[in-house]
Formats: C-alpha cells, sequence, structure tokens
C-alpha cells in the first residue's frame, strides 16, 4: 500500500509483445565505455589510411592470406566476379581501376580467412573480390591451396566452428566439410606425395601427385587427413597426434636428410633423398618434430621437443637448414635441424613488432609442466583427462574477433 492508501499501479504485457531474444549488439555506443576505451578507438581510427599502399578493404577482420593461382590479366574494372555479391561485401575501390605499379601483381589472387565466417578469393590487380565461400559457422582462421594432379585449385578452410572445408574455388561448391577436432582450428598445412596412378591401365607404376592434410587445434591434437578421400588416415595414422597439453597454433612440413635411408628404400613419400617432417608450435611453449611414417599404424611419432621459449610459440618459418619459432616471450630463436638445439635467440627489441606482447605485458596463464627435450611418445600421461583450455592471449583474440568488425574502419 502507498502511503495516500491507494493501491499501487499495475502494468500488465502480454506475453507475446515480450522481447526475450538476447540482448546483442555489436555498435560500441550501446555498452558502457570508459575514456581510455574511447580514446583507444579513436587512436586506432586515427591509425587508418586507405589512400596507402594501395589498401583493398573487405567487410570483416582479415585472420589468415594466402596466395592463389594467377587469372589472365584484366585491363578494365569489370573482371571475373561474382555476381551474386552486393556492394558492401565487395568493399571499397568497387569500379575504381587500380593502377599496378608492381607488374608481379598483374592477375595475381588471394584468398582471405575472414572473422565474418567467410573466406574470399580476391583479385589484387583490381582489387575486387571474385568468390566468397560461405559455409562456416565461425570465423575462418586458415586458408590453405593445393591443386589436384588434373589442374584443379582447392581451397581448403579452417574455422572455429571446428571444421574444415574443400572448396572447388572455381564453382565455389563445398567438396568435403572435415569434423574431428573438438576446439577451434588454428592450422593447415598440405603435403604433396607420389601415389600409384590407378588410372593408368598401360603402366601399373606410374605415380601421380596426390596431397595430404594435417590440421591442429586449440584441443592440442594433430589429425591426418586423406584429399583424395576426405577421410582420416586409417590404423591411427590419421589421429589424433597428441602431446601437446595446450593448443597448437602453427604446422610446418620439413625436409631433413635422411640418415635411415638406404639405397633400396623406394618410399613414395621420400623427397629429393630427404624425409618430410611435421613441426608443431603449441601453446604450452613447445615445439615438436613429428615423424609423418612412423608411429601408430602409418605415422604420428613424436621424435623430439624443444622446450626452450617460456610461453605461446606462435609461428614457425622453415629457412635453409634450420627452423625459426616466434614466441609471446619476446624473442624469435634459431634452430638447427641437424643439432636440434638451440643456435642463437634473436634480441627482444627486435621481434617486439612481430611476436605480439613481450611476456611482461602478456605473463603466461598456464599452469603446466615443460616437458623434458628428446623422444616423446605420442600419448602423453595424462593428455586425455586435460580438459582444452584457452590461454591467456587466445582469450585476448576471441574477444578481440567478437567484437565489432567495424572498429577499424
Amino acid at each position: 500500500m502507498s502511503s495516500t492508501g491507494a493501491p499501487p499501479v499495475v502494468h500488465q504485457i502480454p506475453v507475446d509483445q515480450i522481447d526475450f531474444s538476447p540482448n546483442i549488439s555489436s555498435e560500441a555506443e550501446n555498452f558502457f565505455q570508459t575514456d581510455a576505451d574511447i580514446a583507444r578507438q579513436a587512436a586506432r581510427q586515427g591509425m587508418v589510411n586507405y589512400d596507402k599502399g594501395q589498401a583493398i578493404k573487405v567487410a570483416s577482420k582479415i585472420l589468415d592470406m594466402c596466395i592463389g593461382t594467377k587469372t589472365k590479366a584484366t585491363s578494365t574494372t569489370g573482371g571475373q566476379t561474382d555476381e551474386s555479391l552486393n556492394e558492401g561485401a565487395q568493399g571499397q575501390g568497387q569500379g575504381q581501376k587500380i593502377v599496378i605499379e608492381d607488374k608481379a601483381l598483374i592477375g595475381a589472387t588471394v584468398f582471405l580467412g575472414e572473422s565474418g565466417h567467410v573466406a574470399r578469393k580476391l583479385n589484387l590487380e583490381t582489387g575486387k573480390t571474385m568468390r566468397l565461400f560461405f559455409g562456416h559457422t565461425g570465423p575462418v582462421t586458415r586458408v590453405a591451396i593445393y591443386h589436384t594432379h588434373q589442374g584443379q585449385e582447392r581451397l581448403v578452410t579452417g574455422s572455429w566452428d571446428k571444421t574444415i572445408r574443400i572448396w572447388d574455388t572455381e564453382t565455389k561448391e563445398c567438396l568435403a566439410t572435415l569434423k574431428g577436432h573438438i576446439d577451434f582450428v588454428k592450422a593447415l598445412v598440405v603435403r604433396t606425395i607420389l601415389i600409384p596412378d590407378n588410372t593408368n591401365d598401360k603402366d601399373s607404376k606410374k605415380k601421380r601427385f596426390g596431397h595430404e592434410l594435417f590440421s591442429a587445434s586449440v584441443d592440442g591434437t594433430i589429425l591426418h587427413w586423406d584429399l583424395q578421400t576426405f577421410e582420416p588416415f586409417q590404423g591411427g595414422a590419421g589421429g589424433p597426434w597428441r602431446g601437446h597439453v595446450r593448443g597448437i597454433n602453427d604446422l610446418c612440413l620439413v625436409v631433413e636428410d635422411d640418415n635411415e635411408k638406404n639405397e633400396n628404400d623406394t618410399s613414395e613419400n621420400m623427397v629429393d633423398q630427404g624425409k618430410e617432417y611435421l613441426y608443431s608450435a603449441g601453446s604450452d611453449g613447445t615445439i615438436r618434430k613429428w615423424d609423418i611414417e612412423r608411429g601408430q599404424g602409418r605415422g604420428g611419432e613424436c621424435v623430439h621437443v624443444f622446450n626452450h621459449h617460456a610461453t605461446t610459440v606462435s609461428k614457425l618459418i622453415v629457412a635453409a637448414n634450420e627452423i625459426w619459432s616466434a614466441s609471446l616471450d619476446g624473442t624469435i630463436r634459431r634452430w638447427s635441424l641437424k643439432e636440434q638445439d638451440l643456435i642463437t635467440p634473436v634480441p627482444k627489441d627486435i621481434v617486439d613488432s612481430l611476436s605480439g606482447p613481450s611476456a611482461s605485458s602478456a605473463p603466461d596463464a598456464m599452469d603446466r609442466t615443460t616437458p623434458s627435450s628428446g623422444p616423446a611418445s605420442q600419448g602423453q600421461s595424462g593428455a586425455d583427462s586435460k580438459p582444452s583450455m584457452m590461454t591467456e592471449e587466445e582469450e585476448r583474440e576471441l574477444a578481440e574477433l567478437m567484437g565489432s568488425d567495424d572498429d577499424d574502419d
């Protein structure tokens, strides 16, 4: 009862008029912002300059990029574009002729993985979108290209929706959806091998190129796929390959001198008298070397662990007989493929812009035990029982991607 004795007024709203949908928005002004947040956004917007570097703007954040097949040079702005795209999806530069200063860009194409759940084929000569690949339900974190033995271009995409998709780049058809990871897909690498050409009846010994795919995830595992059948390899070779106790951020293939190879070895996967190994970079601060041909069934045996980084290893690059690794501990390190030990750590001040936040600004949020160097088995004690957990850096990455795609406009 009120102080006047009158009963309170009750307003009744019909249930069918109540909006029970989630209160979701990508507009920053709909949320509480501190002065520091507003100043930070203004500073970011002030850094954007589309007048320099022949900038090509797309509709969402670019998470990965790879070079595609060159197309026929185009002298007009028409080119070969996806007519179903609207002007907003094609981005800035619609209807404009781009002057190509570098002849290497004539006819060049790139594939982009974007936070907007799509992959994009872009013509660098015209700056126009040629294809959009729809189907993923999360950010597309990795893109890779390979060509079939018939010369057909294929796009491989990995996503935060935990799946990998294989696309025909001409028709945009999704040829297969590969499922097996239980967390975000973070790394892809395609391997080219020689396989028997079963289509040639006249020469049973003739071989042709085939392809395999390695994928890695925040779940800490590696899967090995046959790109002829779009299925994991059988007998344990398809994985999961286990060893990392945190997510895997990068993969690379390296051909090394094979001291075990004998003169009578006719293995189809030996390249230039060498042997191919897979290297993985993990958020547990380790780099692992995998023997592709040895282990359970057909492959997946971890034969060495590099553990000199203090925290997340974000990137691997092969150079001559060495591997370079970049880490969030603020260092780049060189590893000898022959000696399998650290050669020289690059000074921190050289790599701050390459390796992201330093260890002081991005402390390691992991509670882990560093594996010792040397051979390690595929199944590590307790690997199956450990839940998948993101590091502090991965949580920041997730928060950044979930933000508005217009933040950088």
